[in-house]
């Protein structure tokens, strides 16, 4: 089976919950829409046990994006003989990561082994921008947050990184016709709000091409929800 979920935002307990819920098993795939990471306490933990997992596939999302600027700076203020403080620029990415709920990332970093430490900046790099996924017939395209300056004449690779991660979809909008974009980024209580159905707060959103996943796991009331490509069935914490 095939499983999507995106925005656990350090909500480790959840995310196992989940794997427990799905009985994720070494034949599935599970791919994650990236933002493990901030506002929860347990982003790196959760990025740790991904990167152990050859079956799961991590996208990078805003958050990933902020963490890997800082940690490299970060990490060499701390190497033995080659410490040398954090320049303007850096010290500028840590404020704008610390605002955005970086805050709990980092102290959980900083109580990291060594070895801890190198995994994870070995394994951020690693993160794709975009997933393009067949299951049963059916044609996905899995991102972050959206497709910005979106035309279907335009192929995937030839957007800019920022153009998957930092968007807020239109839910009226009409994207591949013969192709179902997944994303996460903005929760879903909003996007049903945008159509006024919000009795249907915290639950996958599903609009013509589109499906978003983002269940607010990190803020209050919100829940983990994960789908199942094959089945379509929904799975929620």
């Amino acid at each position: 089976m095939i499983y999507v979920m995106s925005d656990i935002h350090g909500c480790y307990e959840k995310y196992q919950a989940m794997l427990e819920i799905i009985e994720f098993a070494a034949d599935d795939t599970l791919y994650v829409l990236g933002d493990v990471l901030d506002r929860g306490p347990d982003g790196f933990k959760i990025l740790l046990d991904m990167a152990a997992r050859p079956n799961v596939v991590g996208l990078l999302g805003n958050h990933e994006l902020l963490a890997a600027a800082v940690l490299p700076p970060l990490l060499r203020t701390m190497r033995r003989g080659e410490e040398r403080p954090l320049n303007k620029t850096e010290r500028q990415q840590m404020r704008e990561w610390i605002q955005n709920g970086g805050r709990p990332s980092i102290l959980q970093f900083l109580q990291f082994s060594g070895e801890e430490m190198e995994t994870v900046c070995e394994y951020l790099p690693e993160l794709s921008a975009y997933e393009e996924v067949a299951v049963e017939g059916w044609q996905f395209v899995l991102v972050h947050a959206g497709l910005e300056h979106f035309s279907p004449a335009r192929p995937l690779e030839a957007y800019d990184l920022e153009d998957f991660l930092f968007c807020r979809p239109d839910p009226d909008a009409t994207y591949f016709p013969d192709k179902t974009l997944i994303f996460g980024h903005t929760p879903t209580r909003l996007l049903y709000r945008q159509i006024g159905e919000p009795e249907q707060l915290d639950r996958i959103f599903r609009r013509g091409t589109m499906i978003g996943i983002d269940c607010g796991c990190a803020h209050p009331g919100g829940r983990l929800g994960c789908l199942c490509l094959d089945s379509m069935e929904e799975f929620y914490v």
